[in-house]
């Protein structure tokens, strides 16, 4: 028989002790500003917010990665109105699911689980200072992977930006050595325009200071 699909309700809240203001600036970077402004305003109002309902087994596994990179707490919860209605078995239904209290990794099979295959807290071991210690290790984590990727995609710009300024200079210089040939210039006179003119200013420059120390030594020597 046919196992019937569990369907889950994704909660977010902020985490212990977290500075909410560093939160909420990573969600307006990396959200749409207004759902980022509507998940803000609802943290504000109560201790969780809801983000997604009535989710897949893949859907909540994306939102859950998501909003934990995000830096926010994930919490999940099965979608009740959509478990069957068994009486008999209406006692035990229980509307959150098991996580790793550590990362927030749902745990499917706990029974069956030794360890979060996210964070490998061992959860026959695990007492509440090994939690707490290995929460705030989780979060550092979370936080230097977030930093990372801030860094490395404003890298990736500069670089981009470097590369357009390049371009622009190399299509430019193409296109007035094109003109010039086009109206007929003489070629020394792209010795004056451009990057060349600094090189040839330069070099007019040193022969000028040659000649006159040449001409210094010269009038020294006739004396």
């Amino acid at each position: 028989m046919m196992s019937q699909q569990k369907f889950y309700d994704v909660y977010v809240s902020y985490p212990p002790g977290i500075d909410r203001e560093r939160i909420n600036a990573c969600l307006l970077d990396n959200l749409p500003e207004n759902e980022a402004n509507d998940l803000i305003q609802a943290l504000a109002e109560r201790p969780q917010a809801i983000i997604a309902e009535n989710c897949t087994k893949d859907e909540r596994e994306n939102a859950q990665q998501y909003f934990s990179y995000l830096g926010l707490d994930v919490i999940i919860r099965h979608s009740l109105e959509l478990m069957p209605d068994d009486t008999e078995e209406e006692d035990k239904v229980q509307p959150i699911v098991d996580q790793c209290p550590v990362c927030r990794t749902m745990i499917d099979n706990p029974e069956e689980t030794a360890e979060c295959p996210t964070c490998r807290l061992h959860f026959a071991t695990a007492t509440e200072s090994v939690i707490a210690r290995k929460r705030i290790e989780w979060e550092e984590k979370v936080a230097f992977e977030h930093k990372k990727q801030q860094e490395i995609a404003h890298r990736m710009q500069l670089e981009k930006l470097a590369e357009e300024k390049r371009l622009r200079k190399q299509i430019r210089a193409e296109l007035e050595e094109k003109m010039e040939k086009e109206l007929g210039m003489p070629r020394w006179m792209s010795w004056f325009k451009g990057e060349k003119a600094l090189i040839t200013g330069g070099v007019i420059l040193v022969v000028v200071i040659i000649l006159i120390a040449a001409g210094y030594f010269l009038g020294q020597s006739g004396k």
